[in-house]
């Protein structure tokens, strides 16, 4: 079709464009060469067999409209951080519910506390263990510091977050220690005046604290000493992200201020420092200082998780490690 037309521009060239119509002729052979034909576009646009008809369906009815929320969660599900936040926003949903969304003493009342404590007691799996990963983070934090002074002296922010990130991280070490604890405790593994659960039955006369409990000065002062040292840790990571987000401030005017996307250092630091807020007045609350109600705690616990699961769902894609897209036949032609 193409070399024909071709050989009708030359044939009436000697009518096109003035005199002999040369350039128009090279110019049009030169369009139709380049461009394929429509049959041949749409063939290329549409599926040409039965598998490929129900690899297109399944990225209609599947991608398009659901993909993207589903993504979402296997994201933030890929790490067991961001399992403890969703756990941590569904436990948050459940307490304000128990005191908003139902009658005081009722069934959905105990309903909701139920699926509160269940969330509760389920979430300290998650962090079973982890005092030995701040043993290396408090390592981490002393190189950073040396790097920071080695780069900028003493007084520079990268020297400065190296001496919060190791304070912090010491403070994490004693929080997951004390909160392990509670948890042996919960159990029997460490003996405490509270029968264990599953011990109620057996369990005959009276109980005290074994030596590891009683050396801590009791369950309720352990639980105290849990809540002091993730105080302090926040108060370290908080200080720390009001530094990064300063140099992040700076550095984005420096080359005009634009938005960088979801991964931009401003959001990420903003929303890490409102999160920690929200985790400061709930444990304020906690150690008894300033009562708030349940469903003022529901909700700071709410905007602490999903503020969590975010940064952890941007961990996720920065490390390329969680869902991909898949690119159809036909697409990919």
């Amino acid at each position: 079709e193409d070399e024909a037309l071709k050989n009708l521009v030359e044939l009436n060239s000697a009518t096109i464009s003035g005199a002999s119509g040369k350039f128009f002729a090279a110019e049009l052979a030169k369009l139709l060469k380049g461009r394929p034909s429509q049959r041949q576009s749409e063939s290329e646009l549409s599926p040409q067999n039965a598998w490929e008809h129900v690899e297109w369906g399944v990225a209609t009815v599947y991608d398009r409209p659901f993909g993207a929320f589903f993504n979402f969660l296997y994201d933030i599900l890929q790490f067991s951080s961001g399992r403890d936040k969703l756990c941590a926003f569904l436990q948050g949903y459940a307490k304000f519910a128990s005191a908003v969304l139902s009658r005081p003493d009722s069934e959905r009342h105990w309903m909701y506390r139920g699926v509160e404590d269940s969330l509760s007691d389920g979430r300290k799996i998650f962090r079973l263990f982890k005092e030995f990963r701040e043993v290396y983070k408090v390592r981490r934090g002393y190189h950073r510091l040396m790097e920071g002074l080695a780069d900028g002296g003493v007084v520079c922010i990268p020297a400065v977050c190296g001496v919060l990130d190791t304070f912090g991280h010491t403070a994490s070490f004693f929080y997951y220690l004390f909160d392990n604890i509670l948890w042996a405790a919960s159990v029997g593994l460490i003996r405490s005046k509270e029968v264990p659960k599953w011990q109620r039955k057996m369990w005959q006369g009276l109980r005290r604290n074994g030596a590891v409990i009683s050396q801590l000065g009791g369950v309720a002062n352990v639980k105290r000493r849990k809540n002091l040292a993730s105080i302090w840790r926040l108060v370290f990571a908080f200080t720390a992200n009001v530094l990064l987000l300063k140099k992040a401030v700076e550095g984005a005017s420096s080359v005009g201020g634009a938005f960088q996307g979801p991964d931009d250092p401003r959001l990420f630091h903003t929303l890490e420092l409102i999160g920690m807020a929200a985790n400061f007045r709930m444990l304020w609350s906690k150690l008894g200082y300033t009562r708030l109600s349940h469903e003022m705690l529901g909700i700071l616990a709410m905007i602490a998780s999903a503020c969590g699961m975010w940064s952890n769902w941007r961990k996720v894609r920065r490390k390329k490690c969680g869902t991909k897209q898949f690119l159809t036949a036909v697409e990919r032609r």
